[in-house]
């Protein structure tokens, strides 16, 4: 056990092979700042009330 060789460190978040041999997109250099949405980057925040389809729970209480 006290020969054991260690594993390199290998930063997941890095990818290993990027197009052109060049630098992953950056804030730098992406044309919107910040991470992408889930939802899409054509989402605007925040959405009109008339567009959400939530309704709101209404409890009618026991007497």
């Amino acid at each position: 056990m006290a020969n054991m060789e260690k594993k390199q460190y290998v930063d997941p978040g890095w990818p290993q092979h990027t197009p052109g041999g060049g630098h992953p997109v950056t804030e730098m250099i992406s044309k919107i700042a910040g991470a992408s949405s889930p939802y899409g980057d054509d989402l605007e925040f925040p959405v009109p009330p008339e567009e959400l389809t939530y309704v709101h729970p209404y409890t009618r209480i026991n007497r």
